[in-house]
């Protein structure tokens, strides 16, 4: 059995550069060949990890020296060359969202079956050391039941821009702006969302709805909220990042590394009714924590920490909010292709 993964990068956007770093510093992969279609990107990344460079995609694929593909193309792009990367026996990690469409997810899902290579989505929450502490905390019963949840993105990027997603309506900023914080959400409280509402603005060129507001029914009867928006004069302001997770006897702010957690009723060595960092391992995530640990799962033949079914609960929910926005009416899930 290697004791490395090498990796091919497809897709050389600033989105690519963390996790390539990631594998740079990751002790079980490193990087095989960078692709691009594009030299100059190329060029700007090989500066920076000295690596093999190639523009076309077959090179990648058909080389010995790869045994496993990062794909960060663009988001409606990813699903067909993940399929393409599997049947040359790639095992596959992709940027999340891991499709645009359910079925394409789906169509990836079915070819890594196949092919017998691993599917890992690139989501953060589980290889970070803070989000498993608070996830212990919620399923622990520390917080009570689960009563909402608040998903708050703001941005004050460039005219149109809708985040990572090239896709239109009010998935595109949905894609771009939470698509994490969804998986995040789900991996800490194991809540499944039932029903959606979503309403788009129309300040966003290109057709995008920019800024979003979403309304999610969960399982458990809790409230989901979403607001997020890609061309927001002034950002978040001084808002702390995070989603907020609000139960009967507490409440969470799932910051990344350093979640934060208030208790009516404190844990042993805790305090009551006083925000305060959430005890972990010391476990940090980030790129090289999310490399390590896929890389380590395809070396072991296990189960990555995101899976593809994981990246699919997560873009269900962006496609119900979109169905929702175009027909003005609530949509129950799950959703079919």
């Amino acid at each position: 059995m290697p004791s490395e993964l090498r990796i091919g990068v497809i897709g050389c956007s600033d989105r690519a550069l963390r996790i390539c770093q990631g594998i740079a510093e990751a002790p079980n992969a490193s990087i095989a060949m960078l692709m691009d279609p594009r030299p100059e990107l190329l060029s700007a990344m090989a500066e920076v990890l000295s690596a093999r460079t190639t523009t076309d995609i077959d090179e990648v694929l058909a080389s010995d020296d790869v045994n496993a593909v990062y794909v960060a193309v663009p988001a409606d792009e990813r699903a067909s060359i993940g399929i393409r990367a599997a049947a040359a026996g790639k095992h596959v990690l992709v940027e999340a969202p891991m499709a645009t469409l359910l079925g394409d997810a789906d169509a990836l899902m079915a070819a890594c079956r196949e092919h017998g290579v691993v599917l890992g989505v690139a989501h953060r929450a589980p290889v970070d050391g803070g989000m498993a502490a608070a996830r212990d905390l919620v399923r622990g019963g520390a917080l009570g039941a689960i009563m909402a949840v608040r998903i708050t993105a703001y941005a004050n990027g460039p005219e149109g821009d809708t985040g990572r997603s090239s896709a239109g309506g009010v998935g595109g900023i949905l894609m771009g702006c939470v698509i994490d914080e969804l998986n995040t959400v789900r991996w800490v409280t194991g809540l499944e969302v039932t029903r959606v509402y979503a309403e788009g603005g129309t300040s966003a060129a290109g057709g995008a709805a920019d800024p979003v507001g979403v309304v999610m029914r969960y399982a458990n009867g809790a409230i989901g909220v979403i607001q997020a928006g890609a061309n927001t004069p002034g950002g978040a302001h001084d808002d702390r990042p995070g989603v907020r997770v609000y139960g009967t006897t507490g409440q969470l702010i799932l910051t990344p590394n350093e979640p934060l957690v208030w208790l009516a009723e404190p844990l042993e060595g805790g305090k009551r009714g006083v925000w305060q960092e959430v005890r972990s391992s010391g476990r940090q995530g980030g790129a090289a924590a999310l490399v390590q640990r896929f890389a380590a799962a395809v070396l072991a033949g296990k189960e990555p920490p995101s899976t593809g079914l994981d990246g699919r609960k997560a873009l269900e929910i962006v496609r119900a909010a979109s169905c929702s926005a175009e027909r003005h009416e609530a949509v129950s899930l799950p959703l079919g292709a």
